[in-house]
């Protein structure tokens, strides 16, 4: 039996870095883990974003995102053969710098596509979704933004914003901080700042508990609102 079309639908945040390569994946509404699990399933950490993308004009449209030719995309993904799980997609980027990556939201609307009746003369082609809530679908993206980037999110502020814990971080954590918002991967970090992938991995730790942040994506949002340099 379907969900109530009046529920909150799961969001599947999915980071990519400037190639497409996936970065972090967290769950809004719905229920966490479960959806967490078949978010990573879906879209694991480290793949190419582009590997799981099945139409042409899709991928099109991600990289016209990524080259910051776009500010906004969004489409809607089919579900896949024995799969319940139909996504409209929203893709906005981390920052206004090209390099900086983007934030894919996939919002499950699975609640409102009819299920596939057994006579159906074509069983094997998926039904569109006929019965879409376009403002639930907006209150929902409104809040998963809320939630993964804070409020104000797309708003340049007129003053540098301040966070009282950046003071507290060490030369190399701020460096790794800006570095987070310049969209690179660990991997990437490791070779900038000539270290150990497990190094890094212990920085980008370290600088969430610090600034109290849930990720990285929420970490490389405040490195750009914040506008923030290596000291010298």
């Amino acid at each position: 039996m379907k969900s109530s079309t009046s529920s909150e639908p799961p969001v599947y945040v999915v980071l990519v870095d400037s190639r497409g390569v996936i970065m972090d994946v967290n769950a809004k509404a719905g229920t966490q883990e479960g959806n967490h699990k078949v978010a990573l399933a879906r879209y694991p950490v480290g793949d190419s974003y582009f590997d799981h993308c099945d139409d042409d004009k899709h991928r099109s449209e991600i990289q016209s995102l990524l080259k910051r030719k776009r500010s906004l995309i969004s489409f809607v993904v089919p579900s896949r053969p024995k799969q319940k799980q139909w996504f409209v997609v929203i893709g906005v980027p981390v920052s206004p710098d090209v390099g900086s990556g983007a934030v894919l939201m996939h919002v499950d609307i699975a609640a409102w596509v009819p299920d596939a009746k057994e006579a159906d003369t074509h069983p094997k082609e998926p039904k569109t979704p006929v019965t879409l809530n376009p403002g639930l679908i907006q209150d929902t993206i409104t809040r998963a933004l809320f939630q993964q980037f804070g409020p104000g999110f797309g708003e340049a502020p007129a003053t540098p914003m301040l966070h009282p814990d950046v003071d507290s971080l060490s030369p190399r954590q701020r460096e790794v901080l800006m570095l987070l918002g310049a969209g690179k991967s660990n991997a990437e970090i490791a070779e900038e700042i000539s270290c150990s992938l497990n190094t890094v991995k212990r920085h980008v730790t370290a600088v969430l508990q610090k600034l109290r942040l849930p990720n990285r994506t929420r970490a490389a949002m405040l490195a750009n609102q914040l506008n923030i340099r290596v000291k010298d």
